[in-house]
């Protein structure tokens, strides 16, 4: 018996010392990993910053630094995804929201993106999946931006009705988003019904009122109802709030053809 309570007790004290052994490198990994993580969100924060400057591919080379540190962060890949497709590459764009999906099946802001890229490679059956998806998912908590994008995508599928019932649902869902009301009028518009695009994009404006895209799309309609006064006061209004843009390079032709 005393042999055996001998060697139980030597085990057992070799079982601690290999324990403290391993106990320091233990904390150690676990130290290294946060630190990893850290430095991780710190390089993805500065790709995000790169990018809404417009340096996509410093922000781009920033954030595929930050998924190598941080190799299970589904965030970091939609980051990459939205880079790649703000830079056209649609599919390397679809490569990285599938590697984020992958990861995090559940993340509504991703499908949603994920349609965005379908709906700019004209796919529109694959757009609306991705839209449907992300809208009727209860965690997704802004909803109103999928109900848009759905109503995007059945209008450049010609059905018109779909693309009112889900740009009205965008709107009822909130209530300040300019976009949709700017779409709803572009339906509208389409129907030949001016009335109902002018009430619309009067309810754009008033949620934006300095948008220059908005003010355009606004002005160009008044053009049509032969409003010229009002279509100068806008077209004036976007040359003095945005006169290097696309919109107010464009005012400026309008306003010019409007004065000769």
């Amino acid at each position: 018996m005393q042999l055996k309570l001998n060697n139980t007790c030597f085990g057992i004290s070799r079982l601690c010392v290999v324990f403290l052994f391993l106990l320091p490198c233990m904390i150690s990994c676990g130290t290294d990993n946060a630190a990893q993580k850290k430095k991780a969100t710190t390089l993805a924060d500065l790709g995000q910053a790169m990018a809404s400057e417009g340096n996509l591919r410093g922000a781009l080379q920033k954030l595929l630094e930050a998924s190598k540190l941080d190799p299970d962060n589904a965030d970091i890949y939609q980051q990459i995804a939205l880079v790649f497709r703000s830079l056209g590459d649609y599919r390397l764009s679809l490569k990285y929201f599938r590697k984020a999906l992958e990861l995090k099946p559940d993340f509504p802001e991703a499908t949603n993106n994920m349609g965005t890229v379908y709906l700019l490679m004209g796919d529109w059956p694959k757009a609306v999946d991705c839209f449907k998806k992300a809208a009727e998912n209860i965690k997704y908590q802004t909803p109103h931006y999928a109900y848009n994008n759905l109503g995007l995508a059945y209008f450049n599928m010609g059905d018109y009705e779909k693309a009112i019932q889900n740009y009205e649902m965008s709107i009822r869902l909130s209530h300040s988003y300019a976009f949709a009301y700017v779409n709803l009028a572009k339906v509208y518009e389409a129907k030949g019904n001016l009335v109902e695009a002018e009430v619309n994009y009067r309810e754009a404006v008033l949620y934006r009122p300095r948008d220059p895209q908005v003010l355009l799309g606004f002005a160009e309609l008044l053009i049509k109802e032969d409003k010229t006064k009002e279509a100068k006061e806008t077209l004036i209004k976007i040359i003095k709030e945005d006169p290097r843009s696309a919109a107010g390079t464009e005012a400026r032709k309008l306003l010019a053809k409007l004065q000769n």
